[in-house]
């Protein structure tokens, strides 16, 4: 038996599927619940934390905006814009409130100033200030984020510092990442522009803001401005965090408008991109329509959930390799005494038929033991009892053919020697007797089975004595293949079915008549053995009721209770149980016996030889 259909394995592989079926669903289940309640509560944190973020941006750009407010807080400051360059009182009062400007807001870089009424521009920046007549403003100072005239104030994105124009105080200052507040200066309450001012900011305090926003470890923070421009970003050891990637933008400027989605634009939210998460948050300020983004990649935002995974599933092998083992030992218990058992029937089945079989456990196996070894003791004596009364059976059945064959076998055979007698051939007469002997030494053998080579050699000497009798009225064809010779089969099987042509056809047909008998294997590794005559056929009516028997034993496990060729063809009963009784239960021998289309019988035999 194949071990996949064994019940130990059957056993083993249901406890398995039984146990890591639930155990795998219930690892699925806790991760993508738990990554689940992790991404609400990230979300949430997030939110939280970059909304104080913006507060802070929001107020740190107001404060830069309060602080400019100084050019109209200060009386003089508005008409000093007209004194100078002549007015170096003027020029100092200007100066100072610069200054003033530049202390309250601790960023500040530099600070440019164009008055329009004096043509002059003035650059507060360390270690001095420098001044210049120009006709016109620096050409940054004069546009907005959008081209076109400036609002009165508005904030520029993040940039490289320059000089507004004016000679660099040194040439190896570098430049620097700056974001500049523009405020145009006008005559209050008129709207005639008197000049414009440009602070330049460091990214210092924007950076202390969003540095607690963000593990540079695992996240990184970006601020950008209403055009997706980066204003500022973290230094994460992210891979692959250069600059806010094409997706995430367009995802992060159809959640801020709603463009295209035909949904509400939001202040706040978040999305999912590219195995990260975005979080992000609009500042609202007038001055400054800045957007902070979060990014948090998914291998950060589901850690937990993976060292959680990960324990659970450590438990889960522990458990899996507890029931393993659980499953063997009771698999070995209760298949073991049924292994026993089988061992057993092998034995039995092999042909021990008088195993001695001890199982002595009180269980079902055990029970179902003792039941098989009574059942082995009734079927023993059966079998003897069948045996003794099968070989009684083969053996009278074989004297029955005997008995049947010998008075008018030998009564012909005698008449031909006695007629060679008187013709004085003694040499043939003694050749005839020899052959005599032979048939009847082999009839009178004990060997139920011969091989076909000895079979043939009885049917040449029984058709040899034949022909003396017909003479050349008769005409013998023997053709046994060599690979067949070998084959094993009843004793007497060919003579009776030979015989059968001289019973009913040889003396009542005209002419010469023939008998053909030959011999094949098959690729299957049957034996083929046919017998051809041209004597008168069969009638139809006895032919079917032949025929009509042989397809029953053919397709029994016995014989018909009712033999309706019995009284007509004991020869061809006799041959047909004896094969039956010889032959493999599982390749039964076949007799097929039918008419030729001219005249004439064919019967075909067929014998398993094995492999």
């Amino acid at each position: 038996m194949s071990k996949y259909y064994s019940i130990r394995t059957k056993l083993i592989a249901f406890m398995l599927i039984a146990t890591t079926l639930p155990l795998l669903a219930s690892i699925s289940m806790t991760f993508i619940q738990t990554k689940t309640a992790l991404r609400e509560q990230a979300v949430a944190e997030n939110k939280r934390l970059i909304y104080q973020a913006s507060t802070n941006l929001n107020n740190y750009v107001d404060n830069v905006a309060r602080a400019s407010l100084a050019v109209y807080s200060d009386p003089n400051f508005l008409r000093n814009l007209a004194k100078i360059p002549g007015d170096y009182r003027a020029v100092a009062e200007v100066y100072t409130t610069l200054q003033t400007i530049r202390s309250a807001v601790p960023d500040v870089f530099q600070l440019y100033l164009h008055s329009f009424a004096a043509n002059q521009s003035t650059l507060i920046m360390s270690p001095f200030p420098k001044r210049e007549e120009r006709k016109q403003a620096y050409s940054d100072s004069l546009h907005g984020k959008t081209g076109g005239e400036s609002p009165d104030i508005w904030v520029e994105s993040a940039h490289m510092s320059h000089t507004y124009g004016f000679k660099a105080a040194s040439a190896d200052d570098p430049a620097r990442t700056v974001i500049t507040l523009h405020r145009v200066i006008k005559d209050v309450p008129s709207t005639e522009r008197l000049g414009v001012l440009a602070i330049d900011l460091n990214m210092d305090s924007i950076a202390a803001i969003c540095s607690r926003l963000y593990d540079p470890e695992k996240e990184q923070i970006y601020v950008v401005d209403g055009q997706n421009q980066i204003i500022y970003q973290g230094h994460s050891e992210i891979s692959g965090t250069d600059q806010l990637r094409q997706e995430a933008t367009a995802k992060l400027n159809i959640a801020r408008t709603g463009a295209g989605t035909g949904t509400r634009p939001t202040a706040a939210g978040d999305f999912e991109q590219e195995h990260s998460m975005y979080v992000y948050q609009q500042m609202g300020s007038t001055f400054a329509d800045w957007t902070i983004v979060k990014q948090i990649p998914n291998e950060t935002l589901y850690a937990r959930a993976t060292t959680l995974t990960w324990n659970n599933a450590m438990i889960a092998i522990a458990a899996l390799l507890l029931v393993i083992v659980a499953t063997l030992f009771i698999s070995i218990r209760i298949t073991g005494p049924l292994k026993q058992l089988m061992r057993y029937m092998n034995q039995i089945q092999a042909g021990r038929l008088h195993v001695d079989i001890r199982l002595t456990s009180r269980d079902e196996i055990g029970v179902l033991a003792r039941h098989f070894r009574d059942m082995m003791d009734t079927v023993n004596n059966l079998i003897l009892r069948e045996y003794r009364l099968e070989i009684a059976n083969k053996t009278n059945q074989l004297k029955a053919l005997q008995a049947q064959i010998h008075p008018h076998f030998l009564y012909n055979t005698l008449q031909s020697i006695g007629t060679l007698a008187l013709q004085h051939q003694g040499q043939r007469v003694y050749v005839l007797l020899s052959s005599l002997s032979k048939m009847l030494r082999y009839s009178m053998r004990d060997q139920t089975c011969v091989t076909l080579r000895e079979e043939a050699e009885h049917a040449r000497l029984y058709l040899e004595l034949q022909q003396e009798r017909f003479g050349d009225r008769l005409e013998v064809q023997l053709d046994f293949a060599d690979d067949t010779l070998r084959t094993e089969m009843p004793r007497m099987t060919l003579q009776p079915l030979i015989e059968n042509y001289f019973k009913h056809g040889a003396d009542v047909q005209p002419g010469k008549g023939y008998i053909r008998i030959s011999s094949r294997k098959t690729s299957d590794h049957w034996v083929e053995i046919q017998l051809e005559n041209n004597g008168p056929p069969i009638p139809e009516d006895k032919l079917s009721e032949i025929q009509g028997w042989l397809s029953m034993v053919h397709t029994s496990s016995g014989f018909p209770t009712h033999d309706p060729v019995e009284s007509e063809s004991i020869g061809l009963r006799n041959v047909m149980r004896r094969l039956q009784l010889n032959s493999p239960p599982d390749h039964m021998a076949i007799l097929e016996i039918r008419n030729l289309e001219t005249s004439g019988v064919i019967i075909k035999l067929k014998i398993y030889a094995g492999e």
